[in-house]
């Protein structure tokens, strides 16, 4: 039986048939919310405005390690990671001290540092640092602190190391939540849009009632049978350059109800935006007890053929502008081909030699964030590399 291997790096990852197999970590809620700063909510202090969480499931029958994770932050429409953070259990919850694992069926909490509700501060496993705190040996800070003060127009994505250790050389993404590259806008000229969309199956009543899921002033939770992350950058909610903002059709734009549905609201569907910011619940923050996914044994390591046929093979410039090169050193190449969400390809045939260098010619490609996919000659191996054209 033939192996295949696919990886992209430098970003987003796929291993294997993972995703539908439950042999990875994701996340299972996302909580933005509206909440005002200096207003008690019933914490003990008043809210800093600051009322956000993520939550990560375990879907595999393994208990596994946290150490190689993280959570980054690309905001704003970036392709460079603004905040990234080690996954690491600070708030002690159902384990024992100092044991940064994840049981079997079980879920992790990262909370805003700044998080005062009752039922945030109690679910959490750990608040992240302080926003912009720098790295130090004190702290899990891998790249600017706090990826938990996000809102709802940036791109939050799980992060694996291969190397066992969070920030220690190349990190691979096994799960993402919104677009790298793109800033959903809210209205003409206008920013502070956020990731959103509808699902039929959402839909109730005669007329059906639509129900609108969104990444801002929402708690929302992973559908029952998702069971593994988002591992390659989807299509641009929006259609780019589009002002005011038009809702992409293609088949692999964005939509963030096809996997979440919104258990609370902060600002409900016929409020006109006159909603109780108080109302929004966060009650099923430290669980993921609806799970109808496949439970699966941990893929613990990235294949050695997988980590050393990415190893061997370099896009740079990166930015790049008019050209690219591929340097192939050990490694035999058969296609290259430089991808984006649009369909805009170019392509450059190897010739398998092991020792190589090719020429892409990207001067007729947008600005933007572009993939190079990388085949070996014996089409057993697949890679996949981050390339910004400017």
């Amino acid at each position: 039986m033939n192996k295949h291997y696919l990886l992209l790096s430098a970003g987003l990852l796929l291993s294997g048939a993972a995703h539908a197999q439950g042999t990875e970590l994701f996340f299972s809620e996302y909580d933005e919310g509206a909440h005002q700063s200096n207003v008690s909510y019933g914490g003990a202090t008043p809210s800093s405005g600051n009322e956000r969480a993520l939550e990560i499931y375990n879907p595999t029958t393994s208990v596994v390690n946290l150490n190689p994770y993280s959570v980054r932050r690309y905001s704003n429409g970036s392709t460079s990671v603004f905040q990234e953070e080690a996954v690491f259990r600070s708030n002690q919850q159902h384990v024992a001290v100092g044991n940064n694992t994840m049981n079997p069926r079980s879920t992790f909490v990262i909370a805003c540092g700044q998080a005062t509700l009752p039922s945030i501060v109690s679910a959490a496993n750990q608040f992240c640092a302080d926003y912009a705190l720098a790295p130090a040996s004190t702290n899990k800070v891998i790249v600017g602190g706090g990826p938990i003060y996000f809102s709802g127009d940036d791109a939050m994505t799980l992060v694996r190391y291969p190397s066992g250790t969070a920030g220690v050389g190349p990190g691979v993404i096994v799960d993402l939540i919104g677009v790298i590259g793109e800033q959903p806008l809210l209205a003409a000229g206008g920013t502070g849009g956020n990731w959103s969309g509808f699902n039929p199956i959402d839909d109730t009543g005669t007329p059906p009632v639509h129900v609108y899921v969104a990444a801002a002033n929402q708690s929302i939770v992973r559908r029952p049978s998702v069971s593994g992350g988002v591992r390659t950058n989807p299509g641009p909610q929006n259609v780019p350059g589009s002002n005011p903002p038009v809702r992409s059709t293609a088949p692999d734009a964005y939509n963030i109800a096809t996997e979440w549905s919104v258990y609370s609201y902060a600002f409900p569907p016929g409020t006109t935006g006159n909603g109780s910011v108080g109302a929004q619940l966060y009650d099923q923050l430290g669980q993921h007890i609806d799970y109808t996914g496949p439970f699966g044994a941990y893929q613990t390591t990235i294949t050695g053929t997988l980590a050393k046929f990415d190893a061997n093979i370099s896009v740079y410039p990166n930015p790049a502008h008019g050209q690219a090169t591929v340097e192939i050193k050990d490694a035999k190449v058969g296609t290259v081909t430089v991808l984006n969400n649009l369909g805009q390809r170019i392509s450059a045939q190897a010739k398998g030699a092991g020792q190589e260098k090719l020429t892409l010619d990207v001067s007729s490609l947008k600005p933007g964030l572009y993939f190079v996919q990388i085949w070996s000659a014996d089409g057993q191996t697949k890679i996949y590399k981050e390339l910004v054209v400017q």
